[in-house]
């Protein structure tokens, strides 16, 4: 099967270069420009697939958006909110959801017999919930009921963004149920789960409505929706708890003809570097326990190990303090300051501070960019090299995007038991730092024995059980340590850290529930509203008169919390 699916990708994927509004995915022939009893449901369902992948995409998709704002990727379009995104960055978004994604479905659940494609249009089912559940969560209201009409309604009205959620919640259990013993065709791939995947993608619906129940907790009257006791249910039944169950899209190694590899390491191990990597969340791994994450070279791959020697040219902040607003804030764990400049210069934990809009050096090849995991990059061993050497280093891109996964699910459960009262918080907290571990030091085989000089190889630097324990430990003696507030807080630490490659969970959790608390402010310390909620694209607001643009101060329908309870 992986032959196969790497042999469709082959003809199909193009992966997008690493821009918000950069989603042009040259994916397939769009079978929509023919006429319905033209279709082909198989290459339909490659393409809904397909374009849920630039959906989400790390780094053209909405998780580039969220996760610069929740300081996983530096912000630097600018040092106040309002001028770091503009309208137009989310024009990629709306129209592969409004023009790809949706625009296929309805023309997939519409093709001749399509009791024929149960398992095509019951997956499709569930890919539009989760994109109808994250239209709201991004925009608020959108366009539903109308929408899809083409020339019959050229200007879609907004719909209530509760409406579309309880939509949303249909279309879920409406494909959960198709996915229970789907009748018909098997689909020639799924790029999420493989072969005879059926029963993964309930376990995948169960864990999408629980993380959106546990998302729209302070709005059950307003859904209409017994949250705690579908939430019990839900906690009884399977739900995502292994790897072989994250949902996750994978990319695979071919460089040319087309591009299947992760769009972050084509955008670093090129000819040159793209974007950079937080400075808060390199720090939240190296210097804020006094120890290193088992995560971190994983993650992050250093190409030059000491930043200590550079000059006002390549690094000019380095010359200069670290703001007084800094000072206000610090490690939830030990009395640690937060990072300026470097995340750790000494050893060349180099990226950016939350909202540096500073031009860009002579830097590809010292900045810190993403390594083996999620991206397919390289481990780092402390080799001391730059990777912009045409595609030849790491596992050369054969990386993952990751939608929903088992750690997910745990740190959900923890939150769950924490302000709900229902599970157990200390078991679901250890489960996520151990999920979320076990999957990183395990991912894409990595060759221990690959020699780094001095008689070291790889295998010297992998993370060893007991070290992996007293993380574990460190973790837990300070979470039974802590009070209520505190322990969601470590609870929510933790998620983010976990959630490196997929900025809409943290996005989610940051404004649900304001945590972790001592999140890295923006450079200027007047930085304006935060984005409660994201800019209506350009292309929509201009072309529809129906659509007006919006603050982004203004919140989605679940997010309860009052202005200013985030920055």
């Amino acid at each position: 099967m992986k032959k196969y699916i790497t042999k469709i990708l082959a003809c199909s994927l193009l992966v997008s270069v690493m821009a918000c509004e950069t989603t042009e995915l040259d994916l397939l022939a769009n079978p929509t420009q023919v006429s319905q009893d033209q279709l082909d449901p198989q290459n339909l369902f490659d393409n809904i697939q397909l374009s849920f992948r630039g959906f989400v995409s790390a780094t053209a998709g909405f998780s580039s958006f969220t996760s610069e704002v929740t300081r996983q990727y530096a912000m630097q379009g600018s040092s106040i909110y309002a001028g770091a995104y503009s309208p137009t960055t989310f024009n990629g978004i709306w129209s592969t959801a409004y023009a790809g994604i949706l625009q296929d479905i309805k023309a997939l659940e519409n093709v001749p017999n399509p009791e024929n494609y149960e398992y095509h249009i019951g997956v499709s089912k569930i890919m539009k919930a989760y994109v109808l559940f994250t239209l709201v969560d991004l925009f608020g209201d959108v366009p539903y009921e109308d929408a899809l009409m083409g020339e019959t309604v050229a200007n879609p009205t907004l719909s209530d963004q509760v409406l579309v959620y309880q939509a949303a919640f249909a279309e879920l259990n409406a494909g959960r149920e198709l996915m229970q013993s789907p009748a018909g065709v098997e689909p020639l791939n799924d790029f999420y789960y493989g072969d005879d995947a059926a029963a993964n993608w309930v376990v995948a619906a169960n864990s999408i409505e629980l993380r959106t129940l546990n998302n729209a907790r302070m709005a059950a009257s307003e859904l209409g929706i017994d949250i705690p006791a579908r939430i019990t249910t839900l906690l009884n039944g399977d739900l995502i708890d292994t790897a072989e169950e994250d949902l996750q899209f994978n990319y695979f190694a071919n460089r040319q003809n087309p591009n299947t590899r992760h769009p972050a390491y084509t955008s670093n191990y090129e000819a040159s570097a793209s974007g950079y990597l937080a400075n808060f969340l390199m720090w939240e791994m190296t210097g804020e326990k006094g120890f290193d994450d088992p995560r971190l070279r994983y993650y992050f791959y250093r190409q030059d190990t000491d930043a200590t020697n550079e000059d006002v040219f390549t690094l000019g902040c380095a010359f200069q303090s670290a703001p007084g607003h800094y000072s206000a804030l610090s490690s939830i764990y030990t009395s640690n300051d937060l990072p300026f400049c470097t995340a750790d210069a000494a050893r060349g934990y180099w990226g950016r501070d939350h909202g540096n809009d500073d031009g860009i050096p002579p830097d590809d090849q010292k900045r810190t960019v993403w390594g083996a995991y999620p991206a397919g990059g390289l481990f780092d061993a402390g080799q001391d090299e730059h990777v912009q050497n045409e595609g030849e280093d790491g596992l050369l891109g054969a990386g993952i995007e990751p939608i929903l996964m088992s750690s997910h699910i745990a740190f959900i459960k923890a939150e769950i038991a924490l302000v709900m009262g229902i599970g157990n918080a200390e078991a679901a907290l250890e489960d996520g730092m151990r999920f979320s571990i076990d999957k990183v030091v395990n991912f894409g085989d990595i060759d221990g024995s690959t020699s780094v000089g001095s008689g070291l190889t790889f295998s010297d630097f992998f993370p060893s059980t007991g070290f992996i324990n007293n993380y574990v430990q460190f973790v837990m003696d300070a979470f039974a340590a802590a009070d209520a507030t505190g322990k969601l807080d470590i609870v929510m630490k933790e998620h983010h850290i976990a959630s490196f490659g997929n900025g809409l969970e943290v996005y989610n959790a940051y404004r649900r529930t304001g945590f972790p608390s001592n999140m890295q402010p923006s450079l200027n310390p007047n930085p304006g509203d935060f984005y409660r909620s994201a800019f209506y694209p350009a292309n929509s607001v201009n072309n529809n008169v129906n659509i007006s643009q919006a603050e982004v101060s203004r919140q989605v329908f679940w997010d309860k919390n009052p202005a200013g309870f985030i920055n």
